[in-house]
């Protein structure tokens, strides 16, 4: 539905969404529906930022519109900033364009870093989960779940028990995937729409 709001609407929704539960929350959100608005306003909740590291970022977002070489952008941000939130937004973009190209070991190299970079930052739980469902997909069953344990936060630990629900059910442990699917359930905050959960536990077989 986010799609078919306007700018405007987008920014005052994420606005309210930020009163009512905080960053985790609002971050999920705002990169969920993945467009400027959502970095825009994410950028501007942000102190810390130095404006080299700002520019850089904006240079490397340039170039790689048009096409043309970002290495060095990388690894100015990696030298000088690598604590920046420009840092890690860079390292998942730089990530989902190597998943694009079907190039998912060094996708996951990208993510590794960027969990790294990312400790104990708002961004870090972001992160681990885009890890953690690479991981999933390269059948790293275990290697995942592990990746889970570093989900920190409450606006994501719903999304990291439904993501460890889908891993215990694809491996046929439906005890241990009705278990997940049902703390997130008990995880969800308010205001969240539980159908996705609701569907995921209801696929389950019911314990004999």
């Amino acid at each position: 539905m986010s799609d078919y709001l306007t700018d405007d609407d987008q920014v005052d929704r994420i606005k309210q969404l930020w009163k009512d539960y905080g960053m985790t929350v609002v971050l999920a959100l705002a990169i969920g529906i993945g467009g400027t608005i959502g970095w825009d306003f994410y950028k501007s909740h942000t102190e810390t930022q130095s404006q080299e590291a700002a520019d850089l970022y904006n240079a490397y977002i340039e170039a790689d519109s048009l096409g043309e070489p970002v290495g060095l952008f990388v690894e100015e941000l990696a030298a000088d900033h690598s604590n920046s939130a420009y840092y890690v937004f860079t390292l998942l973009r730089e990530a989902k364009e190597a998943v694009d190209d079907e190039e998912y070991e060094t996708a996951l190299g990208h993510l590794t870093i960027a969990m790294e970079a990312a400790e104990g930052s708002p961004v870090s739980d972001l992160v681990v989960l885009r890890k953690a469902r690479l991981e999933f997909q390269l059948d790293q069953d275990d290697v995942a779940l592990n990746t889970l344990t570093h989900v920190v936060s409450a606006g994501f630990q719903w999304q990291a028990f439904v993501l460890k629900g889908d891993i215990h059910f694809a491996a046929g442990d439906l005890d241990q995937a009705r278990q997940a699917y049902q703390a997130a359930t008990d995880n969800l905050p308010d205001g969240i729409d539980s159908a996705m959960v609701d569907i995921r536990l209801a696929s389950v077989p019911p314990a004999s």
